[in-house]
């Protein structure tokens, strides 16, 4: 899943609303709303999410709440923080992740 970055969401700002891509975007800042994306949206370490995804792929390294559907792949990082649901036909956690979520596993249409 390596897509250009299309956008940056730098530590200390914050975006509330709704974002489409088809590329990447990258989150270390605040984001509350909604995405819909044919793209990969990563939440970097210092990263807080609150909205409902739509995506073909997400790399988790901080934190979200909310809905996650992602037509390729979840991938949660060690020291992330994962809330809501979670719908994917693969997913990655690595050791030290900590997961609050139903887990629904099986291809997006």
């Amino acid at each position: 899943m390596k897509d250009e970055l299309q956008a940056f969401l730098d530590v200390g700002t914050s975006f509330e609303g709704k974002v489409s891509f088809s590329g990447t975007v990258r989150v270390d800042g605040h984001f509350k709303g909604d995405a819909i994306a044919e793209g990969t949206l990563v939440i970097g370490e210092t990263g807080t999410v609150e909205a409902d995804l739509s995506v073909r792929g997400l790399i988790v390294r901080g934190s979200i709440r909310g809905k996650i559907v992602a037509k390729e792949l979840v991938e949660i990082g060690p020291a992330a923080f994962v809330e809501g649901v979670i719908h994917t036909p693969k997913l990655v956690v690595h050791e030290g992740a900590r997961i609050e979520a139903k887990v629904e596993m099986g291809e997006i249409a």
